[in-house]
């Protein structure tokens, strides 16, 4: 399948929706006292746009031959102050990344992480990180496929 991935401007954020509602579907199935999906899309584009109006936030899709998105990426930079035990650095941070579930297992969460890394070494950092829920085994394959390996885990239990 051919495909191109394009910048998403702010003024677009709302075309984010129909993924990231089907990322959050997804994610409140499994864990529904985490994740909502109670909002409506006048709220959640609001929010879209405030974000991806912020400061170092990108986000990305990718878009089919025929004009539909049918991928996007959201990542952001970090910047980590030096402390007395750590150096300071410059990561950058994957923060949502979702294939509509009809084009899933074509590659396209890996060219949409390749990309995001290629725009970061563009800008001069050199490490991306994300995170992602021990359920997402989908996302845990596509992330180790696109050279993402476990480097800190996160633990959480009831109390």
């Amino acid at each position: 399948m051919t495909m191109t991935i394009r910048q998403v401007p702010v003024h677009e954020a709302v075309s984010l929706l129909p993924l990231l509602r089907q990322g959050q579907a997804f994610h409140a199935a499994a864990l529904p006292g985490v994740f909502r999906t109670d909002r409506g899309d006048a709220e959640l584009g609001a929010y879209l746009e405030e974000w991806l109006a912020g400061d170092g936030v990108v986000a990305l899709a990718a878009m089919s031959d025929a004009g539909a998105m049918i991928g996007c990426a959201v990542f952001e930079i970090e910047e980590v102050a030096e402390r007395p035990l750590l150096c300071a650095r410059r990561n950058g941070l994957l923060k949502h990344i979702v294939v509509d579930e009809d084009h899933r297992g074509a590659g396209i969460g890996t060219r949409l992480v390749a990309e995001v890394k290629a725009r970061l070494r563009a800008d001069g950092i050199g490490r991306v990180r994300a995170h992602h829920y021990g359920f997402n085994t989908a996302s845990a394959a596509m992330l180790r496929k696109a050279g993402l390996v476990p480097h800190v885990v996160t633990v959480e239990g009831d109390t």
